[in-house]
Parts: structure tokens; C-alpha cells; sequence
């Protein structure tokens, strides 16, 4: 079987990704939860600034065009804040109930097929066949029991 070349470099990849996760776990669950933690920190910070921005530029909307003091324009934008979150708030509000329930279904339906398909190729599987199996089983569970230890 002649393998082209892009075939030929993502199993090179991945042989190199299942060598690195083997060898040196530790130092790559730390640097991925580093890069996840960043990656919110960075988000957090902008939607920070960004809220903070709109926040500014409608006070500075609001007192100039109504001539308000400092107290009630912070009122008159506080409102406006809550009022044009409300909206959004009250669509996830609506739809998350039947998002919920249509999940639920799929999963449902889902674990049954599944389940059907599992039992059906039990039932087909000769007395060692099974044997096989169960000893694979239980082999990969006590080989995957120490790298949680």
C-alpha cells in the first residue's frame, strides 16, 4: 500500500502526539490548562474594557444631551444597560427549556440504538470471542490503572 504524502505525515503526527502524551503527560496537561486559563483571562479582560467603553461613552451620551448630573446619569444608564439585556436574556430564558428537552431526546434515543447495536454484537460473538474481549478489558483497565495512580 503506497501511502501519499499527507496520509504519511499525519500518522507521523499522531504517533508523535501518543509518544509525547506517554512520555511526559504532566508537562502537557499543565501547559494546556496555562493556555486555557489565558485564553479566558484575555476574553474576560476584553469583554472587561468593552462593557467599560460602552458603559463611558453612554454616560457621556446621556449628560451631554440631557444635561444630568453625575447621580442620575448613572441611574439612566444603569437602566438602559438592564434593558437592553433583558431582551437576550429573555430569548435564552424561552429557548433553553426546549434546547434541553430536544437534547434529551437525541441522547435518549441515541443510548438506545446504542445499547441495541452493543447487545447485538454480544449475542454474535462465540464463547472465546467474549473471553477475548473480557480479558482485553480487563487487561486495558489494569494498565490504564497506573498512569491514575
Amino acid at each position: 500500500m503506497i501511502l501519499n504524502r499527507r496520509t504519511y505525515i499525519l500518522r507521523a503526527l499522531v504517533i508523535i502526539v501518543i509518544i509525547t502524551v506517554m512520555t511526559i503527560p504532566d508537562v502537557l496537561m499543565e501547559l494546556l490548562t496555562e493556555l486555557v486559563h489565558l485564553i479566558l483571562e484575555v476574553l474576560a479582560e476584553v469583554a472587561h474594557i468593552s462593557f467599560e467603553w460602552i458603559e463611558s461613552m453612554l454616560d457621556h451620551l446621556i449628560e451631554h444631551e440631557l444635561h444630568t448630573e453625575l447621580h442620575e446619569t448613572q441611574t439612566i444608564v444603569f437602566y438602559i444597560i438592564v434593558s437592553i439585556l433583558a431582551g437576550p436574556v429573555y430569548l435564552l430564558a424561552r429557548t433553553l427549556p426546549h434546547f434541553y428537552l430536544f437534547l434529551k431526546d437525541k441522547v435518549q434515543v441515541s443510548l438506545a440504538f446504542n445499547k441495541a447495536k452493543l447487545a447485538l454484537y454480544w449475542h454474535n460473538l462465540s464463547l472465546n470471542e467474549r473471553i477475548k474481549l473480557g480479558v482485553i478489558a480487563l487487561s486495558g483497565l489494569y494498565i490504564a490503572s497506573f498512569f491514575i495512580m
